[in-house]
């Protein structure tokens, strides 16, 4: 090794920190730094799941859960602040998500992030918009929580379609396109059976489906899914995303000279 490759062997950890190609020269290496966002988004589904939790074990004997949707637990004793701290946790759970499928290099992330950020203004009028009492006329308040509420069953799955759309053309994000097609596509075909099981409701004023709870339930369940499995996703592309290696001094001098 003569005295530039010294120099540049050096310079690179020494006075850089950063990595080489193996010519010695400027160019990209995998992984070199870390997104807090995956375990941020798992805290917040956890500290959504926590009070509605609470509310079902304070329900029982009370609310059935297979018929009732989780929206009717607000009538009961702390209902209100138990359902609206799980709907804050949720939005900022979709906000953190946004936030990070800009840096994780996703191709054209514009429109995903839009619906996340959409999501999660949905969410904070869901907290504080409560449903109607059952069987009383629903009103503007009642309107606003259910239209909020339907448009978050609606966008998640889409916004988590679209990123494994994009995730398919981008090595970062390949390894996790299958999972996150998956999971947005049963979030999603969860989504409308739900949402279409509402129309004699909307129509009629009684449910044409008669478990209705349950089924939210199971895509409340799917919805943290997509939130979490996207988080993971966005956490291994931000890893797994080049970097560009640092520039040897000494080669920037002799290209001076």
């Amino acid at each position: 090794m003569d005295s530039v490759g010294i120099l540049m062997f050096v310079s690179a950890s020494a006075w850089h920190g950063g990595r080489m190609t193996t010519n010695g020269g400027a160019g990209h290496a995998p992984g070199g730094t870390t997104w807090a966002g995956e375990t941020a988004v798992v805290t917040c589904v956890v500290a959504a799941v926590l009070p509605l939790g609470l509310l079902h074990v304070n329900g029982i004997g009370v609310l059935d859960p297979l018929e009732r949707t989780i929206s009717d637990y607000v009538f009961l004793t702390g209902g209100y602040a138990l359902l609206g701290i799980a709907a804050v946790a949720l939005a900022v759970a979709t906000l953190v998500l946004a936030s990070g499928l800009r840096r994780a290099a996703l191709p054209d992330p514009g429109p995903p992030t839009a619906l996340l950020v959409s999501a999660a203004a949905a969410l904070v009028l869901v907290a504080a918009f409560p449903t109607h009492h059952p069987g009383t006329t629903p009103g503007l308040v009642s309107t606003v929580h259910r239209a909020a509420g339907g448009w978050v069953f609606v966008v998640v799955p889409l916004a988590g379609w679209m990123v494994a759309r994009r995730a398919r053309s981008t090595v970062a994000w390949a390894a996790a396109a299958p999972t996150l097609t998956w999971s947005a596509g049963g979030a999603g075909a969860v989504s409308a059976f739900f949402l279409v099981s509402h129309l004699p409701i909307v129509i009629g004023g009684s449910p044409g489906f008669p478990l209705l709870g349950g089924v939210q339930r199971v895509l409340y369940s799917l919805v943290m899914l997509v939130l979490v499995a996207t988080a993971r996703a966005t956490r291994l592309a931000v890893e797994r995303a080049p970097i560009p290696a640092a520039v040897p001094a000494a080669v920037e001098l002799r290209g001076a000279t």
